[in-house]
């Protein structure tokens, strides 16, 4: 599959301005479509994580967060150091989704009894 970064680029400012607009519908249709294509840069991650969040949509945002992993693990280890920093950030991010989902499993647990 080849990679069209100009279109990546242009899904992520449509996705900024449905953001802006209120509608996280489509905001969320164009940075999974970057997603999907593994994009290296972490615009589309960062919002889809906190959009996600926002709509305490868990799995999603775990999904989400371990995907940026994967893309930013390759990316620093094509020496490119930028991406290492990026890739703590999303490991902790996804440490901090993973407490949640397990506070959230007790919290349901409790309530089930």
């Amino acid at each position: 599959m080849e990679i069209n970064e100009i279109l990546q680029t242009e899904r992520n400012l449509k996705g900024s301005e449905f953001e802006k607009a209120g509608d996280f519908e489509k905001a969320i249709e164009e940075y999974e479509k970057n997603v999907e294509e593994s994009y290296k840069g972490n615009h589309p991650y960062d919002r889809l994580a906190t959009i996600y969040k926002n709509q305490n949509d868990i799995e999603n945002e775990i999904r989400i967060l371990e995907k940026a992993i994967i893309v930013f693990e390759e990316i620093t280890l094509e020496d490119r150091l930028e991406g290492l920093p990026k890739l703590f950030r999303f490991k902790n991010r996804l440490e901090k989704a993973l407490q949640t989902k397990t506070l959230l499993a007790k919290q349901n647990k409790g309530k089930a009894k």
